[in-house]
Parts: structure tokens; C-alpha cells; sequence
């Protein structure tokens, strides 16, 4: 019987201490919400309690959210949990890596709408195996059109017709820097000639049943399909892209660039006996279906070279980002399409850091650039309610470095360039490492994003439209990475119900 209500008595004070324990952990949980630094999204926060969330659930729904989302020290006992599974992995460091890949490219691209190809990556535990071989489809058809205004892998690529700038970037940073530092002017830099005015563009609808492909090339040639991309999203995109160019002046531009995330380009690193690189077929087929004005750059052809060639700082490997010169190249490749001269990667002073490194010794850098010229950043909401906003934070140790992260639900950039233009850059966080690179060729740079719940006209003071003609936006930079890009709804539903409102 004594034993019996011992028992009785330890449970209850267990059920008693996990009880307490909860209620401290919602107390200490934070009741906003905020961005994951290794997840790449918001975590709820604390939820309304109203008349109209009770009745439909959308409380409850909250609660289970924030509770998930918000216990404390969330990240650091993640963290400690994935080293505690690691030390008991047996596998080899290149089954763990592609493993990680494959699950961390699912879930990014599953959380953003969209959807891998069937045969994306091969069983891990069979590496050493003859993988299964899915050739090209020959029955794919060919874009109508040539693409014009794509850069190329090569970061020689000849420019378009723009007529060549008559002035280039004088100004040399200093040699070092501290975080505090007073950072030297510069010389404006050479102001844009637009693309003169073209013939109007026919654009062929393209097949149906058509499907292009992001391919793995193995070093005998074949290919292995990663992403597939149906002819209806492409056509379905371009009309977004055909949408935004019309709300942009005469003389103003779109570019767009789809990005892998690390998953792919760290496993054509690690698997460099077997992967001589990648190929995309989508950027193509996107070019051929978008109008004047509208250009699309391939970016694992502009990486493609570099990646191939050894380069293993592009992505990094304790995070599904790229890196600052990952952006940078494809910076480059772009304003070499437009004949601009480039501001070099060197050029730029930085301060390096130790991100990380995996069990394994693969170290992470973090490469913080100190700008040319003085930049000043605000957050803007309701027009013209505004706050501070970083460009580099010094600070960090992750990719948070790149402009503090994602601030919504609009951003500025004042460069004092003198070049009489303005950009804006809709992106995911893969922008954050492209802006910085961006700065020297316009007096301003917006940003937004427009994925679901990051953006809101009521927030913003106007609807998207309203804001581009408000700001004067010259040209648009749409940046985003696979797992906001074409197959997902934040492209094919979201952004076209957010810029047509």
C-alpha cells in the first residue's frame, strides 16, 4: 500500500514540476514574432485573443504555434540536440552531407509551395553505386525565342548594346577597417544609359506539356534531373514579370535570378569526383515567354565555372544560403549584361569571421564588406514612419551579418551615388547578400518581400503599385532562391495577388 502511494506522490510532483516548468517556459518564450536565423523563416509568436480567432480556431491554431515556436532557448537546444544524433551517425561525412541536402532543399522547397522532381537525388546509402540514369527527354521542346540579355557563366561575358559608361568607380577603401570606422567617399559612379527602345517581342506560348529541368551533369555526361519545371509555371511567372515591367517607367528594367540554396552547390562541392557541374533549361523557356524590358539570368550557369573549378566559399555548409561571393558573381554577370564596368569583389575591404564549422572541420566564413561611400538605411512603414536599418551587421557571426536579416515590411538604402536612379529588390533572404553589391549603381535601393505574411499594404501605407510610383522606382531586381522561385505559391500565387492589387 506505501508503495503504491509512493508512486501516487512521485508522479503527481512530476506531472506538478512539467506543469511549472511549462508555464515558465511560456512566460519566458518571446510574445513576438521573429525570424529563425538557421530556418529561414518567422516563428510564431504569441497569439490574439479575440471574439473572431475563437470562433474560427485561428487561437487555438496560434497556440499550438507559439508553443511550438516559442519555448526558450529554442535554437540552442536544437543546436544540441542535432550535435547529440551526430556523435551517434555512422555514416561517411559525404552520406551525412548529401543526406542533409536532401532533407534541408525538401523541406525549404515544401515550406515555400513547391515541389521536387520524383527522381531529385539518389538513394545516400548507395553512393558508390551505378546511380539510376534519367537522360534528357527528347521530347522536350525548345523556347522559341534567345533569351538576349543573359549573362553567361564566364564573368567576361560581352555586353549588350548598351552603350558603354564614360566614368568607373576611383575611390580605393582603405586598407582596414574596424567596425566603428568612418568609411571613405566616393566618386559618384558612372550613371546608367538604359537599353535603347525595342521592337515589340512575339511571344510564342510554350507547349503544354513541356517540362524543363535543373540537371546534375555527372563527369560522363549524364544527366540527373534535381528540380523539374512545368511549362504552366514558367508561362504562369512570366506574366507576374510581364505585370511588374509595365508598372516601372519607360526606360526602367526587370532582371530575375532564381537561385539554388546550398543543398545543391555544396553537394557538387563534396561530390566533385562524380558531378562536373549543373545545367538549368528554365531560364531559357522564362526568357522566351517575358516581354521587352524583362531579363533573365541563369545563376548556376554564372556559378557553374567557379563551382566546377573548386571554389567551395560560394554556399555555405553549416547554412542553406549562398555566400557574399556567391552574390557577388552574380552581381557581376548582371551588370555586365547591361555594360556596366563592376565594382571587383576585391575592391571591397571586410571583416571575416568564423561562422561555424561541422562535425566534420568544414569551417563557414562570414564576410562582412565595408561599402564604398557612407550608406544609410531605414526601415519605412505608413510612407513615411522610419527607423534605423543596418547594412552590415559586424556583429554577427551567421548570415544575419547581411543587413541584419529580413526587416519588413519596406526598406532604403541612401547611397549618395549621384546616378539618378532608383532600384528596388524583391527578394527572399538570399537578397540580403546581393544589396550590399547593388549600392554603387543607384542613389537608392529599395527592398521588399513579398512572400506570404511578409508583406502588407496597410503596413506599408499603399498597395505594391502605389509604392513604386510613390518611391519612383526605376528598375526592379527580383532575387529569389528555389524555394521561393517558380514552383512555389509564393511565386505563382502570391506575388502576382500582391502586385496587382
Amino acid at each position: 500500500m506505501k508503495e503504491g502511494k509512493g508512486s501516487y506522490l512521485i508522479m503527481l510532483w512530476v506531472l506538478i514540476g512539467s506543469l511549472c516548468l511549462g508555464v515558465l517556459l511560456v512566460l519566458l518564450a518571446p510574445r513576438e514574432a521573429r525570424p529563425s536565423t538557421t530556418e529561414n523563416r518567422m516563428l510564431s509568436g504569441a497569439p490574439e485573443l479575440t471574439r473572431e480567432t475563437l470562433l474560427s480556431g485561428a487561437f487555438f491554431t496560434g497556440i499550438e504555434d507559439f508553443l511550438s515556436d516559442g519555448f526558450f532557448a529554442r535554437e540552442d537546444v536544437i543546436s544540441k540536440a542535432d550535435q547529440l544524433l551526430g556523435a551517434f551517425d555512422l555514416r561517411t561525412e559525404e552520406q551525412r552531407l548529401i543526406q542533409l541536402a536532401v532533407d534541408t532543399d525538401q523541406k525549404l522547397v515544401a515550406d515555400a509551395g513547391g515541389e521536387l522532381s520524383t527522381d531529385s537525388h539518389d538513394d545516400t546509402t548507395a553512393i558508390a553505386e551505378t546511380p539510376t540514369i534519367t537522360e534528357t527527354p527528347t521530347g522536350t521542346p525548345v523556347p522559341t525565342s534567345t533569351p538576349t540579355a543573359t549573362p553567361t557563366a564566364s564573368p567576361t561575358a560581352t555586353p549588350t548594346a548598351t552603350p558603354e559608361p564614360t566614368a568607373a568607380p576611383t575611390t580605393e577603401p582603405a586598407a582596414t577597417h574596424t567596425a566603428d570606422d568612418e568609411h571613405p567617399s566616393a566618386t559618384p559612379f558612372a550613371t546608367m544609359t538604359p537599353a535603347p527602345t525595342e521592337t515589340p517581342k512575339v511571344i510564342t506560348p510554350l507547349a503544354a506539356d513541356a517540362t524543363y529541368y535543373l540537371y546534375l551533369i555527372e563527369q560522363s555526361g549524364t544527366k540527373l534531373e534535381n528540380y523539374d519545371y512545368p511549362a504552366e509555371n514558367i508561362m504562369t511567372f512570366a506574366k507576374s514579370l510581364n505585370h511588374l515591367r509595365e508598372l516601372l517607367p519607360e526606360d526602367g528594367e526587370v532582371h530575375y535570378m532564381q537561385v539554388p540554396v546550398a543543398a545543391v552547390g555544396v553537394r557538387l562541392c563534396v561530390q566533385r569526383s562524380r558531378f562536373a557541374g549543373w545545367e538549368s533549361t528554365m531560364e531559357d523557356a522564362l526568357q522566351s515567354q517575358v516581354t521587352n524590358g524583362v531579363y533573365i539570368h541563369n545563376a548556376p550557369a554564372i556559378l557553374n565555372d567557379h563551382l566546377a573549378a573548386g571554389e567551395m566559399d560560394l554556399y555555405y555548409f553549416t547554412d542553406h544560403h549562398w555566400s557574399a561571393k556567391g552574390a557577388w558573381y552574380a552581381l557581376e554577370a548582371i551588370m555586365q549584361s547591361r555594360g556596366m564596368p563592376v565594382v571587383s569583389y576585391e575592391e571591397y575591404t571586410y571583416q571575416r569571421k568564423k561562422m561555424g564549422e561541422n562535425e566534420y572541420g568544414r569551417e563557414d566564413w562570414i564576410e562582412a564588406m565595408y561599402p564604398l561611400n557612407p550608406v544609410r538605411g531605414v526601415v519605412l512603414k505608413e510612407l513615411d514612419q522610419e527607423r534605423e536599418s543596418m547594412l552590415i551587421n559586424y556583429k554577427a557571426r551567421n548570415y544575419m551579418a547581411y543587413l541584419n536579416g529580413t526587416e519588413t515590411p519596406w526598406r532604403r538604402f541612401d547611397t549618395g551615388y549621384g546616378t539618378d536612379r532608383k532600384a528596388l529588390v524583391i527578394c527572399d533572404s538570399f537578397g540580403n547578400a546581393f544589396v550590399p553589391y547593388l549600392l554603387p549603381y543607384y542613389d537608392e535601393v529599395h527592398m521588399t518581400d513579398l512572400r506570404r505574411d511578409y508583406f502588407h499594404p496597410e503596413e506599408a501605407g499603399g498597395t505594391f503599385s502605389e509604392l513604386l510610383a510613390y518611391h519612383q522606382i526605376d528598375d526592379v531586381y527580383v532575387i529569389l532562391s528555389t524555394s521561393n522561385g517558380i514552383n512555389s505559391s509564393n511565386s505563382l500565387d502570391v506575388f502576382w495577388e500582391t502586385i496587382t492589387q
